[in-house]
């Protein structure tokens, strides 16, 4: 689409992934995944949002992504799950949004697309709450997570990454977690990576504007 035929949006809320890198996952510095790949189910929890005149408070997404070597390279393939209590117009909307069709993080992130696998809109529960991030879609996704505290972290605190460089979200905090559970079976990717990595990040993403996390936002 045109920039010019795109409204502007924006999606406000919390982040988190699920993955099978070692805990404090190197992606997070843009270095190679602990095993040289990634298997990640990815959530977006909206809390506030819109698309023009179309609200998407309220809902969540799942991204079940592959890739092999750099997190910055062009690697991916994955497939998005959708709240299936989006109505049509946010269906519509939130799939232009993930697709990249409407500029903003989620274009800059096409670029490093191999194989999108499509849109699937599904019953979930998302949730995140400062100790508990929990994903769970019947039949396809299944995880749950929270913050990392086994070594030296201050009573009550978190260890928090600011401003790492990830493609998913703008940058910001991002809490370094651990997945009780990460069982994925979608788009034709089967795992479960329990005890594996976790993260959150607060997101604030916005467009049709153009995007890059590879320079320093103005």
């Amino acid at each position: 689409m045109a920039e010019t035929l795109i409204p502007n949006w924006r999606l406000v809320g919390d982040w988190f992934d699920l993955c099978n890198c070692d805990i404090g996952c190197p992606c997070i510095f843009s270095s190679n995944p602990t095993q040289g790949f990634c298997d990640g189910a990815l959530t977006w929890v909206i809390r506030e949002g819109h698309y023009g005149e179309v609200p998407l408070a309220g809902l969540a997404m799942v991204a079940v992504v592959h890739f092999e070597g750099n997190v910055l390279e062009r690697n991916r393939e994955f497939g998005w799950l959708i709240d299936a209590r989006a109505n049509a117009a946010q269906r519509q909307a939130l799939s232009r949004i993930v697709a990249g069709e409407a500029g903003g993080a989620f274009a800059a992130w096409r670029t490093l697309t191999l194989k999108f696998h499509g849109i699937e809109f599904v019953e979930m529960r998302a949730e995140h709450e400062p100790e508990a991030w929990t994903i769970e879609v019947p039949g396809k996704v299944s995880g749950r997570g929270g913050p990392f505290r086994k070594y030296m972290v201050p009573a009550g605190a978190v260890c928090l990454i600011i401003n790492p460089p990830r493609p998913e979200v703008t940058p910001g905090p991002a809490t370094l977690g651990q997945a009780e559970k990460n069982e994925v079976t979608a788009f034709g990717r089967s795992w479960n990576w329990a005890g594996r990595s976790a993260k959150h990040f607060p997101f604030d993403m916005r467009g049709p504007g153009a995007f890059t996390w590879r320079k320093p936002l103005n």
